[in-house]
């Protein structure tokens, strides 16, 4: 036998053993059950557990149909619309309304002539306030051609005439004011004023008493008339003006003060002791106590 065909014969020993040992072993492999393998069996619960849940989802889906599974979304998706209307609602609402508001504003406006009154007597009263008097005096003028019994016009022109010192011009406007407003106490004030500047103190004592019946609450103006009084030598009188004023307003150490100097001079020392105190008593740093201690002592 030839070496060359050893391994070939050794081979084929080989394969008919293997044979041999299958067809022995036949029996018991025909025998084995592959699906009872406890991996295999876990593994075929797990494919059927997943495919019951992927069934269950399908028959749920078939069961509460599309438009279900999708009504959140579409209620949200109402929800953002209607949200929308309504902000679209409020923009043209807030258009229309510029709209009409800027077509207002553009519209030519054609002032009234009360319009053109108020508007020359604030100027009037400006100029007046900051001392134009020539330019106040046309604002005024200006307005009464407008309205020719305009009390509050003719008041700032009689003011104007008494500050550039016409005053003969502003007496007239004065008793020219009284026929168009005779209650106006503050018209008689004014006009007493402008007696005192033209050196009248009897008519500026008798408008400021005509002032006073028309309103007997203002203090100040009590101690105007008792200062106009002692020009014309009342001083009695004037001591009951004064002490009317501080009746009205007891805590004045202003009016106090006029009040103990008035008695002082009259020779009323009880009146001037008591005001004395008064006046210490609300005022008791006055530089002045000494002194009317000092005048009172002196008083028989």
């Amino acid at each position: 036998m030839s070496y060359s065909l050893i391994p070939f014969v050794l081979i084929l020993l080989s394969l008919a053993t293997m044979i041999v040992i299958l067809v022995r072993k036949f029996p018991q492999l025909s025998l084995l059950d592959v699906d009872n393998i406890p991996a295999v069996k876990e593994e075929k619960k797990k494919q059927e557990m997943f495919k019951k849940r992927a069934d269950e989802k399908v028959a749920n889906f078939k069961r509460i149909g599309l438009n279900n599974l999708f009504a959140p979304i579409a209620n949200n998706l109402k929800k953002v619309q209607s949200s929308f209307r309504r902000y679209v609602g409020r923009v043209e609402f807030q258009a229309a309304k510029e709209a009409v508001e800027e077509k207002r504003l553009t519209k030519a406006f054609k002032p009234t002539q009360e319009d053109d009154l108020k508007s020359l007597l604030r100027e009037g009263d400006y100029f007046l306030e900051y001392g134009d008097s020539n330019s106040a005096e046309n604002k005024y003028i200006s307005a009464i051609r407008i309205d020719p019994k305009n009390v509050l016009a003719y008041k700032g022109l009689a003011e104007v005439y008494s500050r550039l010192g016409q005053l003969d011009q502003a007496e007239e406007t004065y008793k020219f004011l009284l026929h168009l407003s005779p209650g106006d106490d503050n018209i008689y004030a004014k006009l007493g004023d402008l007696m005192e500047k033209k050196g009248d103190y009897e008519k500026a004592v008798e408008n400021y008493e005509h002032a006073i019946v028309l309103n007997d609450l203002n203090p100040a103006r009590f101690v105007r008339y008792g200062d106009l009084l002692k020009m014309v030598n009342q001083e009695e009188t004037a001591l009951e003006a004064f002490k009317q004023a501080v009746e009205i307003e007891p805590n004045n150490p202003k009016y106090l003060d006029n009040l103990v100097e008035l008695a002082i001079l009259v020779g009323d020392k009880k009146l001037a002791e008591k005001t004395y105190h008064e006046l210490r008593m609300i005022n008791f740093e006055n530089q002045k106590l000494a002194v009317l201690k000092e005048r009172i002592e002196k008083m028989k």
